[in-house]
């Protein structure tokens, strides 16, 4: 009588097993022919089992069923059958996503701790795929401005990306992490994530320049030079991109002193690159920055016969004739008021008036391409208040001038009010 009951006792426990293990089969064959849900249902009954919740290879199927859920609710061709039945989910497709990496990673660890690798490769690919996911779902909650959850997002994904070793998302999920700090005014957060980044070599040149930055207010130039200089090596297979780091670089090394590295970097910017519109703006920058006007005028004035229709060479050129008029300026503002400095004073404010008239065509071709731009508007504002005591102008053009200072004062309001 006992070993009847025994017996019945083994051949139900037996057919219990066999069942669970029966749904993770029957879970992969309704995966491969399209039935999601009963794939779906099978894989989390096996999943809860307390035998094929131990084996590796359930996780997988849930993985890959979970990947495919996620897959289907994202194409367009999926066939409407498919999607009438989706439409039964309790979970959203960014929970299934979620959901699916987790099952990926409970099968990493099985085989980990079995010394195995049969579902390595296959989990970690379409990790990937869901990875891909994952991080559009963190994009359209960034886009929607919920920074502080996206961080969240992002931050996930590049835990998972980096368990499936998906480096460019890993790297691409730490930046918009970072950058949903800075939106949130959490500076030390962006940038011990900025310096991971620039450990992990990453090709963005905004990592470098903010690092650099930090470093500059810091004082330290010694770290904000070995920044860019990393950044420049980093951004080398973007010529655009490393143009922007080498000019930088440039002006931190006048910024540091080292005129002589100054002098090498413009050089190596101008070789090859003298008929390069970007590359000369970016080298008369420099030669604003050494105090240089006359070299940034001729090297704002090549890029303009080269490409007339462009606006950071006329925004440059604008800005040269300002600096020059504020400095005439100031120059004439420090005379003492004796009459022994009256001719050296007049000399000073005319050049003042004659630099601030000059810029004025310059910054109205930026407005004719960019109505909105900021600093040229902030700019002609100033212009246009000294120009209204001009000397050489009529009454007509003081008055224009002054109808001009009006409406950009207007516009710039208009501006600080969005």
């Amino acid at each position: 009588m006992k070993r009847s009951f025994l017996f019945v006792a083994l051949l139900s426990v037996a057919t219990l097993v066999s069942a669970q293990t029966m749904k993770v089969q029957s879970a992969y064959s309704d995966m491969k022919n399209g039935r999601l849900l009963n794939a779906k249902q099978n894989i989390d009954d096996a999943c809860k089992d307390e035998k094929t919740s131990r084996e590796s290879k359930t996780w997988n199927y849930a993985g890959l069923i979970y990947t495919q859920i996620v897959q289907a609710l994202e194409d367009e061709s999926t066939d409407k059958k498919t999607r009438k039945e989706l439409k039964k989910l309790t979970e959203t497709k960014e929970q299934i996503c979620q959901a699916g990496m987790q099952n990926f990673r409970e099968c990493l660890k099985l085989e980990k701790e079995a010394n195995s690798n049969e579902f390595v490769k296959n989990s970690v690919e379409a990790m990937k795929v869901l990875c891909g996911y994952a991080f559009k779902y963190a994009g359209d909650v960034y886009n929607a401005g919920k920074y502080e959850e996206s961080a969240k997002m992002f931050h996930q994904v590049t835990e998972d990306a980096t368990v499936a070793q998906y480096k460019d998302i890993q790297l691409e999920a730490m930046f918009y992490e970072a950058d949903c700090y800075r939106m949130l005014s959490q500076k030390d957060k962006m940038l011990d994530i900025y310096r991971t980044l620039a450990k992990e070599n990453s090709p963005k040149a905004e990592v470098y320049l903010k690092i650099y930055a930090d470093n500059k207010e810091k004082g330290d130039t010694t770290k904000a030079i070995n920044a860019l200089k990393k950044g420049v090596r980093m951004t080398a297979k973007d010529p655009s991109t490393n143009i922007v780091m080498k000019s930088t670089l440039a002006s931190a090394y006048l910024w540091a002193g080292q005129q002589a590295e100054a002098d090498k970097m413009v050089q190596e910017l101008l070789a090859g690159g003298e008929n390069d519109v970007k590359t000369l703006n970016s080298v008369a920058n420099i030669y604003v920055d050494m105090g240089n006007a006359e070299k940034a005028e001729e090297l704002f004035n090549k890029s303009l016969a080269i490409d007339a229709k462009q606006v950071d060479a006329y925004r440059g050129l604008g800005m040269v004739y300002f600096n020059k008029a504020v400095d005439e300026n100031a120059a004439a503002e420090k005379l003492p008021p004796d009459p022994e400095f009256d001719a050296e004073y007049n000399a000073h404010k005319m050049a003042s008036f004659e630099a601030f008239e000059k810029s004025v065509p310059n910054f109205t071709k930026v407005l004719e391409v960019k109505a909105d731009d900021f600093n040229s508007l902030k700019a002609l504002k100033t212009v246009y208040s000294q120009l209204q005591s001009y000397p050489k102008f009529s009454a007509e053009q003081k008055a224009e001038c002054k109808t001009k200072y009006q409406e950009v004062s207007a516009k710039l309001n208009e501006l600080i009010q969005k």
